[in-house]
């Protein structure tokens, strides 16, 4: 058991290296959670990323005891939708 939860720090780690302020320990408990803020358009500045992106989405990811054995628990949640069209027929 103690491989899987050293294995799941270390993904964590990984992660949080590639995602940097989009991605957050939501549990650093077993089960541990996770989420990552996902933008086409990345920006540090919130305002501007708001600017630039009319969609976006919170990935949530819930890690089993026995994960990476078995496959974890993913949810999407709509976080930006938001269209700005005209149409001239």
């Amino acid at each position: 058991m103690s491989d899987h939860i050293e294995e799941q720090e270390m993904e964590a780690e990984a992660l949080s290296a590639i995602y940097d302020t989009a991605f957050e320990i939501t549990s650093n408990e077993q089960p541990f959670r996770w989420s990552v803020a996902l933008y086409p358009v990345d920006a540090d500045d919130a305002d501007e990323r708001d600017e630039l992106n009319h969609v976006g989405c919170l990935l949530k990811v819930e890690l089993p005891l026995e994960y990476p054995d078995v496959l974890p628990i993913i949810d999407i949640e709509v976080i930006k939708v938001s269209f700005d069209c005209t149409c001239n027929l």
